[in-house]
């Protein structure tokens, strides 16, 4: 009699338990579904809903199935569902992926400059990616008390349970300690392969050209060294979207150490693919947002930098109204909003403003109207061949007092361009440029892109063969000198500044005209002492360009 009133009590007993267990397992799996749809928008696009859907109808369904059937193979495909869940979405990418990164990663690379800052997403990323693990850990808990509903004791003991969970998180902890950290390894063979991303055809050529040959040039001064160094030339065209597949394929199949690389362009495309292979990129790019300071660094004084001294010298000219025809190209746009903010500061007028795209030809109306404007000087800005359209058009209206951030220097026409002012590198050794123009007399040079290219060669060449890794280098020095004179690097900053100067085109060629001491501190500094021999051939002070 005991044992039929124990049998026709516990089992609806059981039966409830399981319903229960059930029921809150799937609330936890939906609602977690729901996260990782939010998580994956950002990634996925629209695609992510299809994801939703496999994770909201699949485990509804099965559990429907069992609960219907009592099928063993439904229970475990449910299960399986949700060790998807836990393992692939809440500890791969909400802990491991993002919670990780934010928190733990953030303060190692805060006490050591061996870790990486993580490269953090938009904030609903962030915040979704937490979420995605915290819901992953209500499903882990709620199906471990679904498997113990159904068999009707414990799957394991409390205490295993809770050791197990603790053991894996701490395991989780220190091997994310150990796998962020950069380390040193020696080239495969002794040969470092130092990729060069620079584009050859187009607009763009004139740059690509010059920078190619001033890594050229720098491979060729190295003293002697421990290691070999190879150039790997990277020819990106003229397409961001199609740089990507040629930049990947440097990356995984030449298998480059490190890139060097210029036009922000192309740096930002290189950007994610060089901190997924953890291998740094230096770009002389004026978009200062790519140099991240883990495995991105860029070379150039900022769009800031820039306008103050082309503010400055506006002053010095007499010059209180400006009318601006520039290109619509996210660089040069970088540029003219920060002359507009700096000439607003200055109390100086924007008597005219137009942006125009690539397709432009006839700039005859806007030059009237921004004549009609009564300016004291056209500020352009634009690329071959739009730029020497402009220019011919702009002489033709017998309009002369033109200024500019370092376009009229990459002038295939410079004579276009006579008596036009500009911002540009700081080239205070004219001898450097010599030695350029003697060995290469058929490339053009362009001041803003020679000597950071040279540098940056120079620097990776300098991580190696001190045997440490080169992001790590990069991340650790504050100021470097070389012959774009003294760079300087702000803690945790991916941005190497440097002091740009006032030029101007006389008899179709750019002359240095004043820096007026811009910038004075960085020659007061520290020096970063060069590895023996490579920084001793000192020829230029430096500054780079809009399109980089």
């Amino acid at each position: 009699m005991m044992f039929t009133h124990r049998d026709a009590t516990d089992v609806p007993e059981r039966g409830d338990t399981m319903r229960e267990a059930a029921r809150r397992s799937l609330i936890s799996v939906m609602l977690t579904a729901v996260i990782i749809t939010a998580n994956h928008l950002y990634v996925l696009g629209p695609k992510a809903f299809g994801l939703a859907a496999v994770l909201l109808v699949g485990p509804a369904a099965l559990l429907w199935w069992f609960r219907n059937t009592r099928s063993p193979v439904a229970f475990v495909g449910y299960l399986l569902m949700n060790l998807w869940i836990v393992a692939g979405f809440g500890l791969i990418k909400g802990f491991w992926g993002i919670t990780l990164p934010l928190y733990l990663g953030t303060g190692l690379a805060a006490v050591s400059t061996a870790y990486p800052k993580p490269m953090l997403g938009p904030y609903g990323f962030e915040a979704s990616g937490i979420l995605m693990f915290i819901g992953s850990l209500f499903v882990a808990y709620y199906a471990y008390r679904l498997a113990e509903a159904k068999r009707g004791a414990a799957v394991l003991p409390g205490s295993w349970a809770r050791t197990s969970a603790l053991a894996a998180a701490v395991g989780l902890v220190a091997a994310f300690v150990l796998v962020d950290r950069d380390r040193w390894r020696a080239p495969v063979g002794g040969v470092v392969k130092i990729g060069v991303i620079v584009p050859q055809t187009g607009p763009y050529a004139i740059l690509g050209n010059s920078f190619l040959k001033a890594v050229q040039m720098a491979k060729a001064d190295l003293p002697g060294t421990k290691y070999q160094y190879q150039v790997v030339l990277v020819d990106v065209g003229e397409d961001p979207a199609r740089a990507r597949a040629a930049i990947q394929r440097a990356i995984s199949i030449d298998r480059v150490d490190a890139i060097v690389g210029g036009i922000s362009l192309f740096g930002a495309v290189t950007r994610p693919l060089a901190t997924a292979a953890r291998i740094p990129q230096t770009c002389v790019c004026s978009q200062t947002w790519i140099g991240d300071g883990a495995y991105n660094f860029t070379n150039i004084p900022t769009p800031e930098a820039e306008a103050v001294l082309w503010v400055r010298e506006a002053e010095r000219r007499g010059i209180r109204r400006l009318a601006l025809i520039t290109r619509d190209n996210p660089s040069i746009q970088g540029h003219v909003r920060a002359v507009k903010a700096e000439a607003a500061r200055a109390g100086l007028v924007i008597s005219y403003e137009r942006v125009f795209t690539d397709s432009l030809s006839d700039f005859r109306p806007l030059i009237e109207q921004a004549r009609a404007s009564n300016p004291d000087v056209y500020y352009v800005e634009a690329f071959s061949p739009q730029l020497e359209t402009l220019g011919r058009q702009l002489a033709d209206a017998r309009i002369r007092n033109l200024a500019s951030v370092v376009a009229p220097s990459v002038s295939v026409q410079r004579e276009l361009f006579e008596g036009t002012w500009y911002t540009d590198s700081n080239l205070r050794d004219m001898a450097f440029r010599t030695r350029f123009e003697a060995k290469y007399p058929g490339t053009q040079f362009a001041t803003h892109m020679m000597p950071y290219a040279y540098d940056d060669f120079n620097m990776l060449v300098q991580a190696f063969e001190r045997g440490q890794n080169p992001a790590v280098y990069l991340r650790t020095i504050a100021t470097y000198d070389g012959t774009a004179g003294r760079l300087t690097k702000k803690p945790g900053s991916g941005t190497f500044e440097s002091t740009p100067a006032v030029w101007v085109i006389q008899n179709g060629k750019p002359a240095l005209a004043s820096n007026h001491d811009y910038g004075r501190h960085h020659d007061q500094a520290n020096a970063q002492p060069d590895f023996p021999g490579v920084a001793d051939r000192r020829h230029v002070g430096g500054r780079l360009c809009h399109c980089c």
